[in-house]
């Protein structure tokens, strides 16, 4: 078996609990016999290394950059991006895998799972698998981190629809499915709880320093730090007389001070620090596990949310005492006072008398819950004992034909339009107006595609030009072409009308003065044809003419959506009838958003769309654009506009649209949520003079026309 494992984290670059669990997923399926590769993000490399491993393992490091999309996606979105790159590379030069596995973590299965859904054929038929961890958008909360704020909010989103669009999903505990439950419907898909493998690596000699007491692990709010801290001063202040040892990192940033968790601790428990009671002793190396816990009495675990801790297994398999909290996967991995001790943060004194019980156990009782721990550890995650439940669990994961995109957020799907079609054909409609110096290149990147059951209407919208009226005198003989000249009545009303004539199973609109890449229409028609809740599909965007920047546009998805459009609207290619039903455009909303309350209006039918994850569609960007001249005021316009004709769409979103609001200002100031907003807002106070001048201006027509021409050079910069 082939078994690829994507990660962000493995030895030696890291030391986490994800790295943990790949160094010893990837040595238990190697000495079972797999051929095992690792793909890990490397920014050493200049593009990517294989290493080969020990027997049946490699890694592969790769840079995440070499897709030359710093300016377009930040950190975690790039991130995601390269996986699939990667994955699709090594593909093409050797050979799919039998299964992929990926972290949930930061979403890096994203674009990979994008790919499939839409009709990719370099991961048809491999299984993705997703193994549960340590999801963002969850333990971010319990960090108290402001989880709709850009970039932390769009990495959240990715890693549930990885989850939600994987073909089979693992994790090492109950309580984290019950956790992921109560933020995202889990998907129909073969899941299984399968504990992370350890191999103990020497029998240990139980020891313990008497009243020695170990907090092993990072200080941050989620592994209960806070809680630890309460419960020491309070026994402290009752005269405790024993202290405790914290070792691990201090540098967890606790957000809503704006300081470390190093600092804070300092700042609220430097007394108990100066009484030799607290002794930080800050982060060891994996190397030093065996030297810091040989003299712990109890080594505790008080986190308050938690999934498999390696710092349990490592702790028990030593023969150490472990007291952990019950929030967490840690209260399926002891016996209560067999094999460990649990205590609860709900209930008052439950962890001062578990501790004290602890302290109060004869010598050889302690060592034969030491035994117990490390018996335990041995049997339950060895890797005979994990590798038969991955085997099995393997053979329930056959790869099936999937017609439906798995949307996180799908709305009641309305009865189409059964106005009728002709099968297979894509009418493309270019809107037309004075545009005779563009055509020829949008139409020849038309006849370039690969796909060719077209029909081509160019709606003429009343062009006065009499260069552009010639131009379509001189395309009118074009096989395949059809040219109808109307009396003007604006874009919105020029793209339904060319709706409604044409005669295509599928439609498209392109600007006459944009391109598209040859395999765009091809392959958003796969997609629509793959998936039966697609109704429209778009592709990133390559600006050209007066600006070469990328648009990594986004699958249309409500919250976000419901912002900032997240699509290049004026290129999309639908299923016809979903676009007669729900889509036309409404020339009421004015000033070149109509496309995007098209959008809108299509996803509140339930007509969802997904973007193809590369750049196939080409947007000119040139002045005296009707888009260059947008204002503050118009966008304020078209905005209110969509949301009051959607308001029930928009009340159904209403929480986390205040908090993304809260978090990133107003969403047309927006257009990326891969990266970080930057809002700032400074209230205008009265200025005598200033209001005496803007008095005097208003009654000057002159002036007046003058400083509205300035305010709106300043507004469309």
């Amino acid at each position: 078996m082939k078994y690829w494992l994507l990660t962000t984290e493995y030895p030696p670059q890291h030391g986490g609990g994800i790295s943990t669990y790949c160094f010893f997923t990837a040595q238990m399926l190697a000495e079972a016999g797999h051929a095992v590769t690792i793909f890990v993000n490397d920014d050493s490399q200049a593009d990517y290394k294989i290493s080969n491993e020990a027997g049946l393992q490699r890694v592969i490091h790769f840079n995440i950059n070499c897709y030359g999309l710093a300016q377009s996606l930040g950190y975690t979105a790039r991130l995601s991006y390269a996986f699939a790159g990667i994955v699709k590379e090594i593909i093409e030069s050797e050979g799919k895998p039998d299964f992929i596995e990926s972290q949930d973590y930061l979403g890096i299965a994203y674009y990979l799972t994008q790919y499939k859904h839409t009709g990719y054929s370099f991961l048809s038929g491999v299984p993705i698998i997703l193994t549960i961890h340590s999801p963002a958008f969850i333990y971010l909360l319990y960090n108290r981190v402001p989880v709709y704020r850009f970039p932390d909010y769009w990495t959240g989103e990715m890693e549930k629809q990885s989850i939600a669009a994987a073909d089979a999903l693992i994790a090492p505990t109950y309580f984290i499915l019950e956790e992921l439950k109560k933020h995202i419907c889990l998907p129909a898909v073969p899941t299984e709880v399968i504990a992370n493998p350890y191999k103990i690596q020497r029998q240990p000699t139980p020891s313990y320093k008497k009243g020695k007491l170990i907090y092993y692990g990072k200080l941050s709010p989620q592994k209960g730090s806070f809680e630890l801290l309460a419960y020491f001063k309070e026994l402290w202040d009752d005269g405790f007389p024993l202290p405790l040892h914290i070792i691990g990192g201090t540098d967890i940033v606790f957000y809503p001070e704006m300081k470390t968790m190093g600092q804070m601790v300092k700042e609220r428990y430097g007394a108990y620090i100066d009484r030799g009671l607290l002794q930080l002793q800050g982060k060891i190396e994996p190397s030093q596990i065996d030297q810091y816990l040989q003299e712990a009495h109890v080594v505790i675990v008080p986190s308050i949310v938690d999934n498999l801790p390696y710092v349990v297994m490592e702790s028990m398999s030593r023969g150490k005492v472990v007291l952990a909290s019950t929030a967490g996967g840690q209260r399926e991995m002891m016996q209560e006072g067999i094999s460990g001790f649990l205590f609860t943060h709900d209930q008052i004194g439950s962890f001062s008398e578990q501790l004290n019980k602890i302290l109060l156990l004869p010598e050889e009782q302690v060592y034969e819950i030491s035994r117990n721990a490390h018996d335990s550890v041995a049997r339950q995650y060895s890797f005979n004992t994990i590798h038969h439940q991955k085997a099995a669990f393997l053979q329930q994961v056959k790869q099936t034909s999937v017609n439906h995109f798995p949307f996180l957020y799908q709305e009641k799907i309305l009865q189409q339009s059964e106005k009728a079609f002709v099968p297979g054909l894509l009418s493309i409609v270019i809107p037309y107006y004075n545009m005779g110096g563009y055509l020829d290149e949008c139409i020849q990147s038309i006849n370039a595609s690969t796909y060719k059951n077209i029909e081509l209407l160019v709606i003429n919208d009343g062009s006065t030009d009499r260069a552009s009226i010639e131009k379509l005198n001189q395309k009118a003989a074009q096989k395949n072409m059809s040219i109808i000249t109307r009396a003007n009545h604006g874009l919105a009303e020029t793209r339904n009308h060319g709706a409604a004539v044409a005669r295509g199973e599928f439609l498209a609109f392109l600007d006459a003065d944009d391109k598209i890449h040859a395999e765009y229409f091809e392959k958003a028609i796969r997609a629509l044809k793959k998936n039966d809740n697609v109704f429209f599909a778009g592709a990133w965007v390559q600006y050209f003419g007066n600006s070469q920047r990328i648009w990594p546009t986004f699958t249309p998805q409500p919250p976000y959506a419901l912002l900032h459009n997240p699509v290049n609207s004026s290129g999309l290619i639908y299923k016809r009838n979903a676009f007669l039903t729900a889509g036309l455009n409404d020339k009421a909303v004015g000033y070149g958003l109509e496309d995007y309350e098209s959008v809108i209006h299509l996803l509140r039918m339930g007509f969802n769309g997904i973007v193809l994850p590369e750049i196939l569609f080409f947007y000119r960007v040139r002045n005296g654009s009707m888009f260059r001249g947008i204002t503050r005021e118009k966008l304020l316009f078209s905005n209110r506009y969509i949301s009051e004709k959607h308001k029930d769409f928009y009340t159904n979103y209403a929480l986390p649209l205040i908090n993304l609001l809260n978090a990133n200002g107003p969403g047309y100031l927006y257009d990326n949520p891969t990266f970080a907003t930057n809002i700032s807002v400074n209230g205008k106070r009265p200025n005598i003079l200033y209001e005496k001048l803007k008095s005097f201006i208003k009654k000057n027509e002159p002036l007046k026309r003058l400083a509205l021409q300035l305010l709106k050079n300043k507004n469309t910069r």
